[in-house]
């Protein structure tokens, strides 16, 4: 008996372990349907509310749809939905489809269809863009000399050498942008303007090595003519510029011994412009530098202090007045653009050649709408991707007898519509920014040719 109970006691055991691990793959499979059931549901009722609308307004308002709201931006965006599976798209959004057109097998409800679960959610933002557009152009530099007294009648300088701090404290910001980014559009600017009539060159300092105590050998020593004096040459001349990065100590004083030395070998005066954030650092006596290159072959040394404390300034403004220049303090990035001053009214050349040089020209311009088009582009890509998930999922639903080829082409006809709508408004706003920057173009345009006029009138004062 007792053996007896001992084997029915392990029949039930082995019973109840069987029937527990059939009950498992039951509920698993349950589980898995009513998830599956839950993915593919659509609020039918909330679709009516979906706009089919093309224009730019409305599109802006449009959300991402239930099977391609985590798609990427940058996906979407590309020509052809590059790197993203139409199919896989397809797959996810037929279920919901089924549905409404089981509900409302009206086009116009299936059109609302495809675009709550296809449609794309990056119009708000890439609309958005393309509507703030506005012309890049940099403002025109347009300094105004000082024309009275010995300034305004002191002979044009034949050459001027321009030394660029690059130090690492030029990678501290102002007004929100890097001060070396800051320093070298200025520089370029004034080059710009005045590269007519001097023979240009820049050299900079402090960008050799790092701030740190071992490399400070390597960066005091690293004082490098980038663009060697010749007559200006704008692409030439903004490609030596772009190169510079700032990294270590200040050299200022052989910086100005170089330019000195330089200016020893050329032909007519001098004027030397120094862009510092900062003193000497390596030991040197830029105020001594400065008076020897002004008493033998420098004309001037002008200086302008960016964005620098009270003891720098100091030694900057000294080695200005031993240079026999001008010092001149700009604390942000609006001042350092207008700071730098003439010590000599403008030459005929740089006049006749103003309108030419300052304003954008062709190559500018070009780039200005290719960079507009760009932005415009991408609405366009959206729209070609959606067309094509909208097409792709039609497709599937006519093959697999959901719709018919009448219901496919009556629907298909309202995605064109609406697109040929939306691609009427973004060709609009295309034009709409293009007229912008011809408009900013001959508004510089404008500006220069008024600037030259007063620097004519300046120079007939000065004469008389």
């Amino acid at each position: 008996m007792k053996s007896t109970s001992v084997f029915l006691l392990l029949v039930s055991l082995m019973l109840l372990a069987a029937c527990s691990s059939n009950s498992a793959p039951v509920e698993e499979s349950a589980a898995k349907e009513a998830t599956e059931e839950a993915v593919g549901k659509l609020d039918v009722n909330a679709i009516q509310e979906v706009s089919t609308e093309g224009s730019l307004s409305k599109l802006k308002e449009q959300q991402g749809g239930k099977e391609t709201s985590e798609i990427p931006i940058e996906a979407d965006t590309a020509k052809n939905e590059e790197n993203v599976s139409v199919t896989d798209f397809v797959d996810a959004a037929v279920p919901s489809l089924k549905e409404t057109i089981e509900a409302d097998d009206d086009p116009e409800t299936l059109h609302k269809a495809l675009i709550a679960v296809l449609g794309s959610p990056y119009y708000g933002e890439t609309i958005q863009e393309a509507e703030d557009l506005e012309p890049s152009f940099d403002d025109p530099y347009l300094p105004q000399p000082k024309a009275s007294g010995d300034a305004g009648a002191s002979s044009e300088a034949e050459n001027a050498i321009i030394l660029l701090d690059a130090s690492s404290s030029m990678l501290l910001e102002v007004d929100g942008e890097q001060k070396m980014k800051v320093a070298k559009d200025a520089v370029k600017s004034f080059a710009k303007t005045l590269g007519n009539s001097s023979n240009f060159s820049l050299i900079v300092y402090g960008h050799e090595g790092s701030e740190s105590d071992a490399d400070m050998d390597e960066s005091c020593s690293g004082i490098e003519e980038v663009y060697a004096s010749s007559a200006y040459d704008n692409q030439k001349f903004s490609e030596a510029t772009d190169q510079i990065e700032a990294r270590g100590w200040t050299p200022l004083a052989g910086a100005i011994e170089e330019a000195a030395d330089k200016s020893s070998s050329m032909d007519g005066a001098t004027a030397i412009y120094i862009v510092s954030d900062g003193k000497e650092t390596c030991g040197g006596d830029p105020v001594k530098a400065a008076e020897q290159a002004a008493s033998y072959k420098t004309g001037i040394i002008n200086v302008i202090g960016f964005d620098v404390d009270e003891e720098s300034e100091n030694q900057l403004a000294d080695v200005a007045e031993a240079g026999r220049g001008e010092y001149y303090a700009a604390n942000s990035a609006a001042d350092l653009q207008t700071t730098i001053e003439y010590e000599w009214l403008p030459s005929n050349l740089d006049l006749a050649w103003a309108p030419v040089n300052i304003p954008p020209n062709g190559w500018e311009v070009g780039d200005e709408y290719d960079r507009q088009r760009q932005v415009l582009a991408n609405i366009a890509n959206i729209m070609d991707n959606e067309e094509v998930r909208y097409e792709a999922a039609l497709t599937r639903l006519a093959n697999d007898g959901v719709i018919t080829e009448e219901m496919s082409a009556a629907v298909s006809q309202l995605i064109q519509e609406r697109f040929d709508t939306a691609k009427q408004e973004l060709s609009k706003l295309e034009a709409e920014k293009i007229d912008q920057v011809n408009e900013r173009q001959e508004e510089i345009r404008a500006e220069v040719m008024a600037w030259v006029e007063e620097m004519k009138k300046l120079k007939e004062n000065v004469s008389q």
